[in-house]
Protein backbone atom coordinates (compact mmCIF):
# COMPACT_ATOMS: atom_id res chain seq x y z
CA UNK A 1 0.00 0.00 0.00
CA UNK A 2 1.45 3.36 -1.00
CA UNK A 3 1.60 6.44 1.15
CA UNK A 4 -1.42 7.96 -0.60
CA UNK A 5 -3.92 5.36 0.70
CA UNK A 6 -3.16 5.86 4.40
CA UNK A 7 -3.18 9.62 3.95
CA UNK A 8 -6.56 9.36 2.18
CA UNK A 9 -7.97 7.20 4.99
CA UNK A 10 -6.73 9.59 7.66
CA UNK A 11 -7.97 12.60 5.67
CA UNK A 12 -11.39 10.97 5.28
CA UNK A 13 -11.53 10.40 9.05
CA UNK A 14 -10.57 14.02 9.72
CA UNK A 15 -13.14 15.33 7.22
CA UNK A 16 -15.84 13.03 8.60
CA UNK A 17 -15.05 14.20 12.13
CA UNK A 18 -15.20 17.85 11.11
CA UNK A 19 -18.54 17.30 9.38
CA UNK A 20 -19.97 15.52 12.45
CA UNK A 21 -18.79 18.34 14.69
CA UNK A 22 -20.28 20.99 12.39
CA UNK A 23 -23.52 19.02 12.22
CA UNK A 24 -23.74 18.95 16.02
CA UNK A 25 -23.07 22.68 16.25
CA UNK A 26 -25.67 23.42 13.56
CA UNK A 27 -28.23 21.19 15.30
CA UNK A 28 -27.60 23.07 18.55
CA UNK A 29 -27.94 26.41 16.78
CA UNK A 30 -31.16 25.32 15.07
CA UNK A 31 -32.64 24.12 18.37
CA UNK A 32 -31.61 27.40 20.02
CA UNK A 33 -33.21 29.41 17.19
CA UNK A 34 -36.40 27.37 17.51
CA UNK A 35 -36.42 27.95 21.26
CA UNK A 36 -35.89 31.69 20.74
CA UNK A 37 -38.85 31.73 18.36
CA UNK A 38 -41.02 29.89 20.89
CA UNK A 39 -39.93 32.33 23.61
CA UNK A 40 -40.92 35.24 21.36
CA UNK A 41 -44.33 33.71 20.69
CA UNK A 42 -44.84 33.19 24.43
CA UNK A 43 -43.85 36.82 25.14
CA UNK A 44 -46.33 38.03 22.51
CA UNK A 45 -49.02 35.85 24.05
CA UNK A 46 -48.19 37.34 27.46
CA UNK A 47 -48.71 40.85 26.04
CA UNK A 48 -52.02 39.81 24.48
CA UNK A 49 -53.17 38.23 27.75
CA UNK A 50 -52.41 41.46 29.65
CA UNK A 51 -54.33 43.48 27.07
CA UNK A 52 -57.28 41.09 27.40
CA UNK A 53 -57.16 41.50 31.20
CA UNK A 54 -57.30 45.29 30.89
CA UNK A 55 -60.12 45.00 28.39
CA UNK A 56 -62.10 42.74 30.74
CA UNK A 57 -61.73 45.27 33.55
CA UNK A 58 -62.82 48.15 31.31
CA UNK A 59 -65.82 46.22 30.04
CA UNK A 60 -66.66 45.34 33.64
CA UNK A 61 -66.57 49.00 34.69
CA UNK A 62 -68.86 49.98 31.83
CA UNK A 63 -71.31 47.14 32.55
CA UNK A 64 -71.27 47.97 36.29
CA UNK A 65 -72.00 51.63 35.57
CA UNK A 66 -74.86 50.67 33.23
CA UNK A 67 -76.31 48.39 35.89
CA UNK A 68 -76.17 51.18 38.48
CA UNK A 69 -77.88 53.56 36.05
CA UNK A 70 -80.58 50.98 35.25
CA UNK A 71 -81.18 50.49 38.98
CA UNK A 72 -81.53 54.23 39.53
CA UNK A 73 -83.97 54.45 36.61
CA UNK A 74 -86.02 51.56 38.02
CA UNK A 75 -86.15 53.21 41.44
CA UNK A 76 -87.25 56.44 39.78
CA UNK A 77 -90.05 54.65 37.93
CA UNK A 78 -91.14 52.85 41.09
CA UNK A 79 -91.27 56.13 43.03
CA UNK A 80 -93.23 57.80 40.20
CA UNK A 81 -95.81 54.99 40.08
CA UNK A 82 -96.15 55.00 43.87
CA UNK A 83 -96.45 58.78 44.02
CA UNK A 84 -99.03 58.84 41.21
CA UNK A 85 -101.08 56.40 43.28
CA UNK A 86 -100.96 58.78 46.23
CA UNK A 87 -98.49 56.74 48.28
CA UNK A 88 -95.76 58.50 50.26
CA UNK A 89 -92.49 57.14 48.84
CA UNK A 90 -90.26 57.96 51.83
CA UNK A 91 -91.95 55.75 54.45
CA UNK A 92 -93.30 52.26 55.04
CA UNK A 93 -93.69 49.69 52.27
CA UNK A 94 -92.92 52.18 49.50
CA UNK A 95 -89.54 52.94 51.08
CA UNK A 96 -88.92 49.20 51.56
CA UNK A 97 -89.56 48.59 47.84
CA UNK A 98 -87.06 51.24 46.70
CA UNK A 99 -84.46 50.17 49.30
CA UNK A 100 -84.78 46.53 48.19
CA UNK A 101 -84.48 47.56 44.55
CA UNK A 102 -81.37 49.61 45.36
CA UNK A 103 -79.83 46.68 47.27
CA UNK A 104 -80.56 44.17 44.51
CA UNK A 105 -79.24 46.61 41.89
CA UNK A 106 -76.02 47.16 43.85
CA UNK A 107 -75.60 43.39 44.28
CA UNK A 108 -75.96 43.00 40.50
CA UNK A 109 -73.38 45.76 39.93
CA UNK A 110 -70.93 44.11 42.37
CA UNK A 111 -71.47 40.74 40.66
CA UNK A 112 -70.61 42.34 37.31
CA UNK A 113 -67.44 43.88 38.82
CA UNK A 114 -66.46 40.59 40.46
CA UNK A 115 -66.96 38.65 37.23
CA UNK A 116 -64.82 41.16 35.32
CA UNK A 117 -62.07 40.94 37.94
CA UNK A 118 -62.14 37.12 37.78
CA UNK A 119 -61.94 37.25 33.99
CA UNK A 120 -58.98 39.66 34.21
CA UNK A 121 -57.30 37.43 36.78
CA UNK A 122 -57.67 34.49 34.39
CA UNK A 123 -55.98 36.45 31.61
CA UNK A 124 -53.20 37.61 33.95
CA UNK A 125 -52.63 34.03 35.07
CA UNK A 126 -52.34 33.06 31.41
CA UNK A 127 -49.85 35.89 30.98
CA UNK A 128 -47.72 34.60 33.86
CA UNK A 129 -47.80 31.12 32.34
CA UNK A 130 -46.69 32.56 28.99
CA UNK A 131 -43.89 34.44 30.76
CA UNK A 132 -42.73 31.22 32.42
CA UNK A 133 -42.97 29.42 29.08
CA UNK A 134 -40.78 32.08 27.47
CA UNK A 135 -38.16 31.69 30.19
CA UNK A 136 -38.21 27.92 29.84
CA UNK A 137 -37.86 28.15 26.06
CA UNK A 138 -34.85 30.47 26.43
CA UNK A 139 -33.26 28.04 28.88
CA UNK A 140 -33.89 25.11 26.51
CA UNK A 141 -32.32 27.09 23.69
CA UNK A 142 -29.21 27.88 25.72
CA UNK A 143 -28.99 24.25 26.77
CA UNK A 144 -29.36 23.00 23.18
CA UNK A 145 -26.68 25.39 21.96
CA UNK A 146 -24.35 24.32 24.74
CA UNK A 147 -25.07 20.66 24.00
CA UNK A 148 -24.24 21.23 20.33
CA UNK A 149 -20.85 22.74 21.13
CA UNK A 150 -20.14 20.14 23.81
CA UNK A 151 -21.08 17.32 21.42
CA UNK A 152 -18.86 18.79 18.72
CA UNK A 153 -15.96 19.10 21.14
CA UNK A 154 -16.51 15.51 22.28
CA UNK A 155 -16.58 14.30 18.68
CA UNK A 156 -13.33 16.11 17.95
CA UNK A 157 -11.68 14.63 21.03
CA UNK A 158 -12.84 11.08 20.43
CA UNK A 159 -12.02 11.19 16.74
CA UNK A 160 -8.62 12.67 17.45
CA UNK A 161 -7.73 9.40 19.13
CA UNK A 162 -9.01 7.47 16.11
CA UNK A 163 -6.89 9.55 13.73
CA UNK A 164 -3.83 9.08 15.92
CA UNK A 165 -4.49 5.35 16.17
CA UNK A 166 -4.70 5.02 12.38
CA UNK A 167 -1.59 7.12 11.99
CA UNK A 168 0.42 4.93 14.32
CA UNK A 169 -1.10 1.75 12.86
CA UNK A 170 0.04 2.67 9.37
CA UNK A 171 3.50 3.68 10.63
CA UNK A 172 3.83 0.40 12.57
CA UNK A 173 3.09 -1.57 9.39
CA UNK A 174 5.98 0.14 7.68
CA UNK A 175 3.82 2.48 5.64
CA UNK A 176 5.32 5.88 6.09
CA UNK A 177 2.38 8.25 6.22
CA UNK A 178 4.58 11.29 6.33
CA UNK A 179 6.12 11.96 2.92
CA UNK A 180 9.88 12.34 2.99
CA UNK A 181 9.70 15.90 1.69
CA UNK A 182 7.50 16.83 4.71
CA UNK A 183 10.05 15.70 7.27
CA UNK A 184 12.99 17.13 5.40
CA UNK A 185 14.86 19.84 7.34
CA UNK A 186 15.10 21.93 4.19
CA UNK A 187 11.34 21.83 3.61
CA UNK A 188 10.80 25.34 4.97
CA UNK A 189 14.01 26.85 3.70
CA UNK A 190 13.63 30.05 1.60
CA UNK A 191 14.83 28.21 -1.51
CA UNK A 192 12.09 25.53 -1.19
CA UNK A 193 9.20 27.84 -0.40
CA UNK A 194 8.71 28.76 -4.05
CA UNK A 195 9.13 25.17 -5.29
Amino acid sequence: MGAAAPIAIIAATVISTAMQAMSQIQAGQAAAAQADYQAGVARNNQILAERAAKDALERGKIAEHRQQMATQQLIGRQRAVLASSGVKTDVGSALDITVDTAGIGELDALTIRSNAEREALGFRTQGMNFQAEAGLAKARGASALSAGYTGAFGTLLSSGGSVASKWYSFNDKGTNVIPSWWSSPTRLSPANRGA
